[in-house]
């Protein structure tokens, strides 16, 4: 092999666009929201009032671009404290949320739990291996699934941003989902993974199977970034290589 080639071979590989991220931090829950930033804009995680107006400010004095292009919010799970700022930034910007499908079936199942007298195997042929997930699904997810407007599916793109795929990341909660663009190596990972002491863990789950399956698709991806609803973000060459369970 020739002096060239072998340091073409050495050469890391680098992401085809520049990362498209930006971090918008509550100091009080230190919960993050993300905004991507393309032509049109998507806010995934707006966690709280204080979240939104921070984020309103960071448009207009940093980005000089009106909270009307935001044209998509993304939820990657359905805790209340997640939740409580997406009536405000929908209300500001008009703009349409979206959250995994799973919870669109579950909370079917869980419609008809009081007429069906055999609710686990329901959900089992529903949803293979979540039934089990039912203490994660309280009553108050009836009120955070009317918030919902666009449902979505793994591997899918997200509406009109497709270069980000949506990825099921059942086990912190059984609608968890992660972001993932393998053209900037970013990924966005909700509550999915946690961060302790810079290593970052899967939260742990009642489906075994379902964790191992997990841990199997985050660790192919190419990630260079990686954004945790709560703590610092992780830049790195391959920050998912010591990935762990809880």
């Amino acid at each position: 092999m020739s002096s060239a080639a072998s340091n073409r071979s050495r050469t890391p590989l680098r992401p085809t666009q520049l990362r498209r991220v930006h971090t918008i931090t509550d100091r009080f829950s230190m919960a993050n929201t993300y905004l991507i930033v393309e032509e049109r804009f998507v806010v995934v995680d707006p966690g709280s009032e204080l979240n939104v107006n921070q984020l309103q400010g960071y448009l207009q004095r940093f980005l000089r671009r009106p909270i009307t292009d935001i044209d998509l919010i993304v939820l990657t799970h359905l805790h209340f404290g997640y939740t409580t700022g997406v009536e405000i930034l929908r209300h500001l910007c008009n703009a349409p949320v979206a959250a995994s499908s799973v919870v669109r079936r579950l909370a079917a199942v869980q419609r008809d739990r009081e007429v069906c007298a055999t609710l686990s195997h329901i959900v089992e042929r529903v949803l293979p291996g979540t039934s089990r997930h039912f203490d994660l699904f309280p009553a108050n997810y009836e009120r955070q699934v009317k918030l919902i407007d666009l449902w979505l599916d793994d591997v899918e793109g997200l509406p009109n941003h497709p270069d980000w795929r949506v990825i099921a990341s059942p086990g912190h909660t059984p609608e968890s989902l992660c972001l993932y663009n393998p053209f900037t190596w970013e990924l966005l990972c909700g509550d999915t993974i946690a961060i302790q002491e810079g290593t970052p863990l899967v939260r742990r789950g009642i489906n075994h199977h379902q964790i191992e399956e997990m841990l199997r698709v985050l660790r192919s991806l190419q990630v260079h970034y990686l954004y945790p609803t709560h703590g610092r973000c992780i830049l790195g060459l391959s920050p998912l290589s010591n990935i762990a369970v809880e």
